[in-house]
């Protein structure tokens, strides 16, 4: 008997062995809950392209936008198991949306495993170059002088930038109109076209409107100087330290994928992470890579949700 659960045992692991070793067997499939051109699309078609290479497959990226990810979150979850499909997720859709829908349609914790992150920008507030303000200070001021309320658009409900300019304005006591859009690019094209004042968002996008002087940038929201805005205060140095943060982006499997399938996954995004070409190719968009265990997006993940909860119950935002 004991012999016979022995090679039981060598079978098993023989077979889990075998099993890695073949995979990847067909194309991988990255979804992005969030539309094309936005931060979260730019760091996965640069890292996809990348894993394409190394694996010697290809790697097709999806996007399905909505609801601050949870669109896709939703669909990812529900989809027929498949070791060769991933979700690309962000601090929003597995920090904030919990606390900010009734309703969310995916168990961020039940229905997702961790495979780890892969980089992080910080945000920037920004405003149309024809408001009269050079600071976060300047920001509040005016808002409180305003005989309307200023306004702001997001890339959607439950959005970093839509909880952060609520902290905004129960900090400084003012009232701010939202205006909420389908992903970053049009969020940052209502500001540009002057439909509302000013924007809180990653980075990746705006530099360029940032560098053409059509955007004026009053802080950033990283613990430190962002290295290619050296002249920006951060929101700490301008009197508004519970705004810091960065946006965070990581990769996940549906619950039930082998925890072997999610190690090499897990190790293949960590190889292209490590490489100097490709970490100094991130930091052209405005990325820093964050490669490690998925023990690391795990604790990201816990370490955000008490700060949000308390945002979302301090400014009493909703999205229902």
């Amino acid at each position: 008997m004991k012999k016979w659960l022995v090679m039981i045992f060598a079978l098993l692991i023989q077979g889990s062995v075998f099993a890695q070793a073949n995979w990847p067997n067909r194309p991988i499939r990255l979804l992005v809950p969030y539309p094309a051109g936005g931060s979260t699309d730019i760091l996965t078609r640069l890292l996809g392209q990348k894993l394409s290479e190394n694996l010697g497959h290809a790697v097709i990226i999806e996007n399905r936008g909505g609801a601050s990810g949870g669109v896709g979150a939703s669909y990812f979850v529900k989809s027929a198991l498949d070791d060769h499909y991933f979700l690309v997720a962000s601090l929003p859709m597995m920090a904030i949306n919990p606390y900010l829908y009734k309703k969310l349609g995916y168990d961020p914790d039940a229905d997702l495993i961790p495979i780890g992150l892969m980089g992080q920008a910080p945000n920037v507030v920004v405003v149309s170059p024809s408001l009269p303000v050079q600071s976060l200070k300047e920001l509040a001021s005016f808002g409180k002088t305003s005989p309307t309320p200023l306004s702001y658009s997001s890339s959607s409900i439950g959005s970093a930038g839509h909880l952060l300019n609520e902290l905004f304005k129960t900090t400084v006591g003012i009232e701010l109109t939202h205006v909420p859009y389908r992903g970053n690019g049009p969020a940052m094209g209502a500001l540009l076209a002057g439909d509302v004042q000013f924007t809180t968002d990653n980075l990746p996008q705006l530099l360029p409107q940032i560098r053409a002087g059509k955007l004026r940038p009053l802080a950033v929201t990283s613990s430190k100087r962002w290295f290619q805005l050296p002249d920006i205060p951060t929101v700490a140095e301008s009197g508004f330290p519970g705004m810091t943060t960065s946006a965070w982006f990581g990769l996940m499997a549906q619950a039930r994928v082998s925890p072997e399938v999610v190690m090499r996954m897990n190790r293949e995004i960590n190889v292209i992470l490590k490489s100097p070409d490709f970490a100094a190719k991130l930091r052209e968009v405005s990325f820093e890579a964050l490669p490690g265990p998925p023990e690391e997006m795990k604790a990201a993940i816990l370490r955000e949700r008490g700060k949000w909860k308390k945002v979302v119950e301090t400014s009493g935002a909703t999205a229902d």
